[in-house]
């Protein structure tokens, strides 16, 4: 699949923000494809990252380089689609990344929403040194809600079954650029456990 778009991006960071907001609109679209309707895929998101109060730590200074930083975050998107696609390009929900209380791509359809809404806190935030050289920069969670649907067309999706998910993610930061992260969400469908590098927005 090839992706291209534009964006519109005031983050302090495009791996770990603590501020900051983004906008844009993605277009992705198969390599090769069989059938005389080729389809792609037009996403429009936003996100956005502001400050909170700490809640397990004083914080930092001026003087750090990636001081622990308490955030809340907040994502939302709409996907159409166009043309023929297979069935793993079309929009979809479920997983690591969307509705994380149900088994990955557990909603497909032709056009999505999605909203979620993450609050990052950390829990240890000096972290923990093995050696000289290997630590782990600070441990954090994050509780989550989210939201979203599938349709067949972008016209549908306001009469589509909303589905919703909740849970608790365990962040591992081995630096700002590096982080990994454990989710449990739970839905009306059970319990969902992912593993993932990287925040999912």
């Amino acid at each position: 699949i090839v992706t291209t778009g534009l964006r519109y991006d005031t983050r302090d960071s495009q791996h770990q923000p603590y501020s900051g907001f983004q906008t844009g609109v993605l277009f992705d679209a198969p390599v090769w494809q069989t059938g005389n309707q080729p389809g792609m895929v037009a996403t429009v998101f936003g996100n956005v990252a502001f400050r909170v109060p700490p809640l397990f730590h004083k914080g930092g200074d001026a003087s750090e380089e990636n001081p622990p930083t308490d955030t809340i975050a907040l994502n939302a998107f709409v996907q159409g689609s166009a043309g023929e696609l297979p069935y793993y390009a079309r929009p979809h929900l479920g997983g690591n990344d969307t509705l994380r209380g149900y088994i990955a791509n557990r909603f497909t359809g032709d056009a999505a929403w999605y909203a979620t809404a993450e609050y990052r806190l950390w829990v240890i935030p000096r972290g923990i040194a093995f050696t000289d050289t290997v630590r782990i920069e600070r441990i954090g969670i994050a509780p989550f809600v989210d939201v979203g649907t599938v349709a067949n067309s972008l016209d549908k999706l306001p009469d589509a079954r909303v589905h919703a998910s909740y849970g608790l993610g365990l962040r591992f930061s081995l630096e700002r650029t590096a982080m990994f992260r454990a989710d449990i969400g739970f839905s009306s469908e059970g319990v969902n456990f992912t593993v993932a590098f990287g925040l999912p927005f």
